[in-house]
């Protein structure tokens, strides 16, 4: 059995959800298709904004709208560097997809870590087979934590789309993943949360 998500214990955001809705329509854009995934004809769903970027520093509005994220950042997720910190809207189907980018070492899957900013019904899932549709969907505990980690390479993953009022925006990182840090979330995030992880 390979670990492919489970929620993460990790300090909660401060955050009002209509002040942050606010700032990331202001800063959204269209993604770039065919980044980093397994089907080269793949159409990028979502429309991102940045709060962070190495090339570029911080978004000032952002850091009002979530006060407590950079001591959430540097001293308790577990990254040595870090590239990015960007919120991805979905806004057509995902495909079914699995991505290719540069990935952690196998014992420290799920190694992704994301939040579930936005989630207003389970429309994450994964599939075991492209042709066989057994979707297994993420039941996040959002009240709770939105916080998780996510495989994005040993299984296929997508999700449906969103109907309104319903919406779905994810935050992501990209940075060096510290392993001991890591492994020390990853350990007392499965004792806390063993009923919603997921397995293949």
């Amino acid at each position: 059995m390979v670990l492919m998500y489970t929620p993460i214990d990790l300090p909660e955001m401060k955050v009002d959800r209509d002040e942050f809705i606010k700032w990331h329509e202001s800063k959204r854009k269209r993604n770039q298709d065919n980044i980093a995934y397994s089907t080269k004809d793949f159409i990028a769903p979502w429309l991102v904004s940045f709060a962070f970027h190495k090339d570029y520093g911080w978004c000032n509005r952002f850091l009002k709208v979530i006060p407590n994220f950079q001591d959430i950042l540097y001293n308790h997720l577990p990254y040595n560097d870090v590239v990015y910190v960007n919120f991805l809207e979905q806004k057509i189907p995902c495909q079914l997809h699995q991505d290719v980018g540069s990935r952690p070492d196998k014992e420290d899957e799920p190694g992704s870590y994301k939040a579930f900013m936005v989630y207003d019904k389970p429309l994450m899932y994964f599939q075991e087979k492209r042709d066989v549709e057994d979707k297994i969907y993420i039941n996040h505990p959002n009240h709770l934590t939105k916080w998780f980690a996510i495989n994005n390479y040993d299984a296929l993953h997508a999700a449906d789309l969103p109907k309104s009022p319903d919406r779905k925006i994810i935050m992501t990182i990209l940075g060096k993943l510290n392993k001991e840090k890591h492994q020390e979330i990853l350990k007392r995030s499965l004792e806390k949360y063993k009923d919603y992880t997921i397995s293949f």
